[in-house]
């Protein structure tokens, strides 16, 4: 039998950097071994090569064979696949098979003959009888069976032989360096497991697909789950996997290359939306915000002109995602969208529309909680009552955990907190979700800091970053990561790690405009260089510290969060003011959160009142908390109004409308009533100043006559005579008497509500 010669593999060879000319001795010695039929011999003899060739070669056909090979002989019947598929790539037409049924091949091509030469001389296919072109002895060698078909010398044979093994060395060379040939090695390995036992229906064929997917996500090796996924034929289910296990895929360049494909091809367009928002995920686990919303926007698109409200809903509710860490209000008015779209296909009895309802609510929440307001738990409320009717998958399950966590952590409980994200952790490490790990992580580092366990905050945040070095993480989490090590370091007192790491967070969710990051990153750098400097004082510290607050303030301009712009305008104050500073993660009283900027004045506003001081003041005071109350009762009606408009509601709330109106009314003064009324009946008759002259001095005398109102308004006797008249016909004025004594007076009982 062939032999392998021993070979001494330094470290390099080891490590992965194996020289070609390794290869091709290993090569020789494996086809030397096949032709004498001693190839199992030849792996027992070199059992350190075998296990080389395993870790960089034999892994997709290990995942893409499954349970057909087999078990005793697994590795050994892997290495024997691989090199009949080497063989194979030597075929200009480069098919899956070592059959060869063309005679002109066989006989006149002079491209195919380095693969006919290999193939038949090392016994992987035998030499057809050719009797019109060439009569063979007995027991001739396939190497002068073939110089005679050819017509050519040993010599010329021996060329076409030394060039197919150079072709195959090179392309084992090739493959081991960015496995750019996995695809062909794929489809050479499926035939040949259809070749050696079929399947009796296409259900069946898809079911063992499906096993051999879980096996190989097992196994770690995501690129074979997602090949069988794709074998088994469900875009729904192959979109479902990749999106779970998008952190193992993401960066295989097998993957990248099949889900182009996979997106080129023409689908219905239900199926198109499940493939455009599983590339939206793609995009964004790399990175890549502009391909993200590209995606997400295409898929809307998609969703509207098909109709079909569930699927608009859940565009929406991706897109609300997209937005939350770059622009809140956005997010939100997705959200709501996406909740209102899905709650009338939830209605219809329909489970997935269920379940995404449910997830829409629970990141509604988690918007909430991430201003402080205390909505979010009502909002969680709700989704427990979908929970209790259906039975959720096990993401949407941790998911829900993971807002739970949320709000326990920022209500200030830390121990449910802790309780609900481990529950979540739990979850995502049961189905092996690497993303859903990652995101458990961050939040226990965040928890444990607040429960001042900061061993344990802190070596989850490191368990991430050892994660990023063998997976995909997205630039988010990573942002997220360092904020929340930065903290703990923060409450360690050790400011210059903390420093360290915001810094890095920072660079992360600059690069990748995660809005939400840059301003907490640019407000922890500010709390940490005051901090610093109110210990040290290095004037660069409070520098950079005032740097920083400019930055969060400009990073994040939203009114609607403007309990986090207080307390970034107040942060140096409270530092270097020697007071405990606010805490950044804490729910606010329910009205203060949905109308901080209001409350906050009605807040100051009282303090006045309760001290004693001038009355004027005392005044100003109770004016500025009714504006405030006035405010809020604006926003509240305009948001009425608009929900109306947007769900053509018409005059189903005239009743309700009219009893605000009235209640608005009742506390205006006589004086504003007449004002409004005069502006709406006769403002095109006076201007501002020439209305409010009149009015003052009826209100003053009680009566006013043709004279007083020329002089006050600047006009002739004939005008303002016209003028009275034609108030008086509106209904502003009362006429009393005639001739020269002739005056007018304000009607009884004169409202603004006519």
């Amino acid at each position: 039998m062939a032999t392998l010669p021993r070979l001494t593999l330094p470290q390099k060879v080891k490590e992965g950097a194996v020289p070609s000319s390794t290869i091709a001795v290993v090569l020789d010695a494996a086809l030397d071994a096949y032709r004498a039929g001693a190839f199992d011999e030849l792996l027992l003899q070199r059992p350190g090569v075998l296990q080389w060739a395993s870790r960089r070669y034999l892994q997709p056909i290990l995942g893409t064979a499954g349970d057909r090979l087999p078990p005793e002989r697994r590795l050994a019947a892997a290495a024997e696949l691989l090199l009949r598929w080497a063989v194979t790539q030597l075929r200009p037409d480069r098919a899956p098979t070592l059959e060869l049924n063309d005679r002109a091949a066989w006989l006149e091509r002079t491209s195919w003959r380095p693969f006919i030469a290999v193939m038949c001389h090392y016994g992987f296919a035998p030499v057809p009888d050719f009797r019109d072109r060439y009569y063979r002895r007995p027991g001739e060698s396939a190497a002068d069976n073939l110089c005679g078909l050819w017509n050519v010398g040993q010599s010329t044979f021996y060329r076409y032989l030394e060039k197919g093994r150079r072709l195959i060395a090179r392309l084992l060379h090739e493959q081991r360096l960015d496995r750019r040939h996995t695809p062909s090695l794929r489809a050479f390995v499926w035939c040949e497991v259809i070749r050696s036992r079929g399947f009796a229906s296409e259900a069946e064929r898809a079911d063992w697909h499906r096993r051999q997917a879980q096996t190989a996500i097992q196994a770690n090796d995501a690129p074979s789950a997602f090949w069988h996924m794709q074998m088994a034929g469900d875009v729904k289910q192959v979109c479902q996997f990749t999106q779970r296990h998008l952190a193992l895929l993401a960066d295989e360049s097998e993957f990248k290359a099949a889900w182009r494909a996979l997106l080129e091809r023409d689908q219905p367009p239900a199926e198109r939306i499940a493939l455009l928002l599983t590339d939206a995920a793609i995009h964004q686990m790399r990175g890549d915000a502009e391909g993200e919303q590209a995606a997400y926007e295409e898929a809307l698109h998609l969703a509207a002109q098909s109709h079909d409200a569930r699927r608009t809903g859940i565009v929406c509710s991706r897109l609300g995602r997209f937005y939350e860490p770059r622009d809140s209000d956005r997010a939100f008015a997705y959200y709501q969208e996406a909740a209102a779209l899905l709650a009338e296909a939830d209605a219809a009895d329909d489970p997935e529309a269920l379940e995404e309802h449910a997830a829409v609510l629970v990141r509604t929440a988690w918007l909430y909680a991430l201003r402080n307001d205390p909505r979010a738990r009502p909002v969680l409320e709700r989704v427990e009552a979908l929970r209790s009717r259906t039975s959720l998958d096990d993401g949407k399950q941790a998911l829900i955990e993971q807002a739970w966590g949320e709000y326990w952590r920022r209500a200030g409980d830390t121990t449910r907190a802790l309780e609900h994200t481990h529950h979540a952790l739990s979850i995502y490490e049961k189905v092996n979700d690497p993303q859903g790990i990652v995101k458990a992580y961050i939040n226990l580092s965040l928890a444990y800091g607040e429960a001042r366990q900061f061993e344990r905050a802190i070596e989850c945040g490191k368990r991430v970053l050892d994660m990023a070095n063998r997976i995909v993480i997205s630039a988010e989490a990573m942002a997220s990561t360092y904020l929340n090590l930065g903290a703990n370091y923060f409450w360690l007192g050790d400011y210059d790690a903390a420093i360290t790491y915001y810094q890095r967070g920072l660079e992360v969710a600059t690069e990748a405009d995660l809005r939400l990051h840059v301003r907490r990153a640019h407000y922890n750098l500010a709390e940490a260089f005051y901090t610093r400097f109110r210990l040290a004082r290095a004037p660069e510290d409070e520098r950079q510290g005032d740097a920083h607050v400019q930055a969060a303030l400009e990073a994040w301009p939203h009114e609607s969060d403007s309990a986090h712009i207080a307390l970034t305008k107040n942060l140096k104050q409270e530092i270097l003011g020697e007071s405990q500073p606010r805490i950044y993660d804490r729910f606010l009283p329910q009205e203060a959160a949905a109308h901080y900027a209001e409350m906050a004045e009605i807040e100051r506003q009282r303090a006045t009142l309760a001290a004693p001081g001038e009355p004027e003041a005392h005044v100003r005071a109770h004016l500025a908390i009714a504006n405030a109350y006035l405010a809020i009762s604006v926003k509240e009606r305009e948001a009425a109004l608009a929900l109306i408009e947007k769900h053509g509601l018409g005059d189903r709330f005239a009743n309700e409308f009219e009893r605000l109106r009235a209640t608005f009314e009742q506390t205006l003064t006589r004086e504003q009533k007449l004002k409004a009324e005069w502006k709406a009946k006769a403002g095109d008759l006076l201007n501002d100043a020439r209305r409010a002259a009149v009015l003052r001095h009826l209100l003053e005398r009680r009566a006013i006559n043709k004279s007083a109102y020329a002089e006050l308004c600047g006009v002739g006797p004939a005008t303002a005579s016209k003028h009275l008249v034609h108030l008086a016909a509106l209904g502003l004025l009362k006429q009393i008497g005639r001739g020269p004594s002739t005056h007018y007076v304000l009607p009884e009982g004169i409202t603004g509500a006519r």
